[in-house]
């Protein structure tokens, strides 16, 4: 996201979300079921479709702050600081 120049489709998505609702969701359905396929076939357990989805909101979250809104600490950190934020954040989400 930080080299799309702003062309990234997941940033695309949280800028439509105000004006173009529908298409915003069909977006983050595509991008959820994509990624829950992905993780499926490395992650075993139960309750996997939470896991995504709520990997899903983290990163909403933290686009939003940092491409959308571009305010903030983590609009403000490298991207290898916000890489070694997030890492450990993630993994207590889909491995726990």
């Amino acid at each position: 996201m930080a080299e799309s120049g702003g062309s990234d489709p997941f940033v695309a998505m949280l800028r439509a979300v105000a004006s173009e609702e529908e298409t915003a969701k069909r977006l983050f359905t595509a991008m959820q079921q994509d990624s829950l396929e992905m993780y499926r076939q490395v992650i075993p357990g139960p309750d996997l479709e939470e896991r995504v989805a709520s990997v899903g909101a983290y990163l909403v979250g933290v686009t939003f702050s940092r491409y959308v809104l571009k305010n903030g600490p983590l609009a403000e950190v490298s991207d290898e600081q916000l890489v070694r934020h997030l890492v450990p954040n993630l993994r207590g989400i889909l491995l726990d």
